[in-house]
């Protein structure tokens, strides 16, 4: 049942998403060959350091960073305090941020 719950709020915050207005999205298909490149490689490589994360990790940093939620609403979907959200997506952050530094990127 939790589960079910849990997807369902995920759809939810899912289809909550901004939409990026089309003067914006035009920017984006101009861009330089050069850029598109660099922009797959930080791609590539940030879904490398996301696969090395534990499930849980990925659910909390999905549901705030992809689905926009709150830490409250994470922590009624997920059952953890809100404060804990908040502990475990800054150290989460912190730890890709140097990870990410580590491996050729700006942080």
């Amino acid at each position: 049942m939790f589960a079910i719950a849990r997807n369902v709020a995920t759809d939810y915050f899912r289809k909550a998403r901004r939409e990026v207005p089309i003067e914006e999205a035009e920017g984006l298909s101009t861009a330089s060959p050069e850029g598109s490149l660099l922009r797959q490689a930080d791609f590539r490589r940030l879904s490398a350091l996301l696969a090395d994360l534990n499930a849980r990790e990925r659910e909390l940093l999905a549901l705030k960073y992809g689905a926009g939620a709150t830490n409250r609403d994470i922590a009624k979907l997920t059952g953890l305090g809100e404060s804990n959200v908040g502990t475990i997506l800054h150290r989460l952050v912190g730890a890709l941020r140097t990870r990410w530094a580590e491996t050729g990127g700006e942080p």
